[in-house]
């Protein structure tokens, strides 16, 4: 098995599923900040590695990888998961865009999948001032259909909070719906979590 599935994020898997805590969730007690059993770490993520070559800014994580949680921290991941979720039209794929099975690359004409999305998002939160080294990507899974996805994380003194296209909804990472697959670290190489803690609904 590769170390990434090919991400499926299009908006044909979006099911109106609120954020919840699992069954598992509650047995684990899981803590606010991501912390997940690692099984493979790699230096780099092809596709995420080409998006780098043409945008080595945007992946410099050097810099603070926390967040100090204020009042006002949840109300700016707010807005800017909203404004970017209305921005852009998430419903065409890689494929159709780009006629490749994986490309990451910032949205263009208001286009754009999940890992797309995220990327952009990450732009912005920088621009309003967070350290782009406590802001990351992390690729999951559905809980309900399975669906792989990209989603942002931004680590915070409270916890890590995911954002998500597919909702204005900023919440804790384990009351997301998903099952974490791998994230990027803030030294660039990306981690990958033991699948046999996954659970389903």
């Amino acid at each position: 098995m590769s170390f990434f599935y090919v991400i499926r994020c299009s908006a044909f898997f979006l099911i109106a599923i609120p954020p919840s805590v699992s069954r598992a969730d509650e047995r684990n007690d899981p803590t606010p900040r991501l912390d997940l059993s690692v099984t493979e770490i790699r230096e780099t993520y092809t596709p995420y590695a080409s998006f780098c070559d043409r945008h080595p800014s945007s992946c410099d994580l050097s810099g603070p990888h926390l967040v100090d949680f204020t009042s006002d921290t949840l109300q700016l991941l707010a807005s800017a998961n909203a404004e970017i979720n209305r921005a852009i039209d998430c419903r065409m794929s890689d494929k159709e865009l780009f006629d490749l099975e994986e490309y990451w690359a910032f949205p263009s004409d208001g286009l754009g999948d999940c890992e797309d999305i995220a990327l952009f998002k990450r732009e912005r939160l920088v621009e309003l001032g967070l350290p782009r080294g406590a802001i990351t990507i992390a690729i999951v899974h559905h809980r309900v259909n399975m669906s792989s996805h990209a989603v942002l994380l931004v680590e915070t003194t409270a916890g890590t909070y995911l954002l998500n296209m597919f909702t204005d909804d900023v919440v804790l990472w384990h009351k997301a719906p998903y099952n974490f697959e791998a994230r990027e670290r803030p030294d660039g190489s990306w981690e990958r979590f033991d699948q046999n803690t996954w659970s389903y609904d």
